[in-house]
C-alpha cells in the first residue's frame, strides 16, 4: 500500500510541475481560452512602465469570467499602476500597433504576495 501511495504522490507532483509553467504565464495565443474564475485569495498586480518618452505606452485589461477583455488603464512611460485582484484573475497587456489594432504583449497571472510586471 505504501508503494502505491508513494507512486500516486510522485505522479501527482510530476503532473502539477508540468502544468505550473502553463498557468504562470499563458501565451497571447491562449487568450481566447482563459478566463477569470471566482477566487478568494486576494493579491495585487503592479505594472511598472519603463521608457524614455510618451511613445512608450500600454493598455491593461482584466480577462473577465466570460473570457473577454475589460479595459482598466492606459499607462505611459514612468507610470506605476497597482491593481487589487485575485490569484485566479488573468491580466492582458497590449501595445498599440502602427495603423492597426493593439498587439498582445503578454498574459499575466498574479502570484501570492503580489506581482510586479516591468514593461518597456
Amino acid at each position: 500500500m505504501h508503494k502505491i501511495l508513494t507512486l500516486a504522490a510522485a505522479t501527482l507532483a510530476a503532473s502539477l510541475t508540468a502544468i505550473a509553467p502553463a498557468l504562470a504565464a499563458p501565451a497571447c495565443a491562449n487568450e481566447g481560452h482563459i478566463r477569470s474564475v471566482v477566487g478568494d485569495e486576494k493579491t495585487t498586480i503592479t505594472f511598472q512602465i519603463v521608457g524614455e518618452n510618451d511613445e512608450t505606452q500600454f493598455k491593461i485589461y482584466w480577462i473577465d469570467y466570460e473570457g473577454k477583455r475589460q479595459f482598466y488603464k492606459h499607462v505611459f512611460a514612468g507610470d506605476v499602476y497597482q491593481q487589487q485582484t485575485f490569484m485566479t484573475h488573468p491580466w492582458v497587456v497590449t501595445a498599440p500597433a502602427p495603423g492597426g489594432p493593439e498587439d498582445c504583449i503578454a498574459v499575466y497571472l498574479p502570484q501570492p504576495g503580489g506581482s510586479t510586471i516591468v514593461l518597456n
